[in-house]
């Protein structure tokens, strides 16, 4: 495959590869603050974040991340791939929840 016939699924890609770091850093959370969030619905989680972490504004920036990676890992033909801002912002969302749940585990004793 040519660099220019892949060039629309790297950003598909990079919003796949984003999405499951977002959702191993929320099952951190859950291991540390509420054992068996991890088998409620996405949207249940995706709602139970801010309030776990004491920051609403992340946890509404986790959300809105979610959804933007979400719809960016399926390709519809009348559909344009994600822009490199769109999944760049959506990565430091990701990676800020990453620093705070760690910061968080960090503060927790071990259970």
């Amino acid at each position: 495959m040519d660099l220019a016939a892949a060039s629309g699924l790297w950003p598909r890609a990079a919003a796949l590869l984003g999405r499951q770091a977002l959702e191993l850093a929320m099952s951190r959370l859950w291991e540390r603050t509420a054992p068996g969030l991890e088998r409620a619905t996405s949207r249940c989680q995706l709602l139970c974040v801010g309030t776990l972490l004491d920051d609403r504004g992340l946890g509404g920036r986790v959300q809105a991340a979610w959804n933007e990676l979400s719809a960016s890992c399926h390709h519809r033909a009348y559909a344009l791939p994600p822009t490199v801002s769109e999944v760049q912002r959506a990565l430091e969302t990701v990676w800020e929840l990453a620093v705070e749940v760690e910061r968080l585990r960090g503060r927790m004793r071990p259970a």
